[in-house]
């Protein structure tokens, strides 16, 4: 879970507790890459709104409704396990519809139009009932959501986008607490650096791999693939790390000019045309490099007479 995941499942959750129901967001925290949002919203006083996937099982009960945002694909769930034992279940998403969905939604609310999940619990919330009030921190909540998937509003930033960021300003939103929810330690800006150094150009495409062992290499990865954007010439970035349990992971970044979202989905993952994933298992780093060069040529082949880069 992201700041835009965890960001409107914190905003749902405390609109349940306003309509007296009991709510919670079940989070792993040890792989959460929104670990700051969190701390933050524990120290304002809702230290009990965070609980395990295990403990979310020993509680589920007929009448349990389970409200998945930010994502529809059942494979990438939290908890698979916590799905498959309640009955009830809401989506809320905004990624492209793939295979493997959620298929016994109550309710399906899908909009990939919208620039991110936040945004569109934004919107629910301004219909919801009067007892529900959005506070100052769920405000903050969902606009770190927001300015994450639209990359502080210059990325799928459309005029509902920033309607709702004005109702949560409204609502006391800081831009400079949310901001500050996106800051790292000196350690991580050197490592990100490191990842970034490595990095070589392959058919306009920056492609990186972490080291083996790097401590936060999914979060660090992301913020890279980000900031390889930012080379001259570079029409998408690549970032390839180890995500553990014998799996590789990609994260994959454009402003439009390649759609990483098909080149993700070759490899089974998938996203948006400008933000995308995917998840290689039973390969190494070299091995899951050769399969993205294989994707990249795969979705845009090569023009007549265009050199053959090296993939290393």
């Amino acid at each position: 879970g992201d700041l835009d995941c965890v960001g409107a499942a914190i905003a749902m959750a405390e609109a349940c507790r306003d309509m007296d129901k009991d709510a919670n967001v079940v989070v792993n925290k040890a792989t959460c890459l929104a670990r700051p949002l969190i701390e933050k919203t524990e120290q304002g006083g809702e230290a009990d709104l965070f609980i395990s996937p295990e403990a979310a099982m020993e509680r589920v009960t007929e009448d349990t409704l389970l409200i998945i945002v930010d994502t529809h694909v059942q494979n990438i769930l939290e908890s698979k396990e916590l799905y498959s034992k309640c009955r009830n279940v809401v989506v809320i998403d905004h990624h492209r519809r793939m295979m493997g969905s959620v298929e016994n939604a109550v309710i399906f609310y899908h909009e990939p139009y919208a620039s991110s999940a936040s945004e569109m619990v934004t919107e629910l919330l301004q219909y919801f009932d009067s007892r529900c009030k959005v506070t100052k921190s769920e405000a903050e909540a969902l606009l770190s959501g927001i300015m994450l998937d639209t990359k502080s509003f210059t990325m799928r930033a459309g005029v509902r986008t920033f309607e709702a960021a004005a109702f949560l300003k409204g609502k006391g939103a800081d831009t400079v607490a949310v901001k500050r929810l996106f800051s790292n330690s000196i350690e991580s800006n050197r490592k990100r650096s490191e990842i970034i150094s490595a990095a070589h150009i392959y058919r306009g495409c920056a492609i990186a791999c972490t080291a083996p062992g790097t401590e936060n290499a999914r979060l660090l990865s992301a913020q890279a693939a980000d900031e390889l954007l930012e080379v001259s010439g570079v029409k998408a970035s690549f970032v390839i790390f180890d995500s553990g349990n014998d799996s590789i992971s990609i994260s994959a970044r454009s402003y439009g000019d390649m759609n990483v979202q098909i080149i993700m989905e070759y490899l089974g993952g998938g996203g948006h045309r400008t933000m995308a994933a995917a998840q290689l298992g039973g390969v190494n780093m070299q091995e899951a490099q050769s399969k993205l060069c294989e994707a990249i040529d795969a979705k845009y082949p090569r023009a007549d007479g265009e050199e053959q880069d090296s993939i290393s």
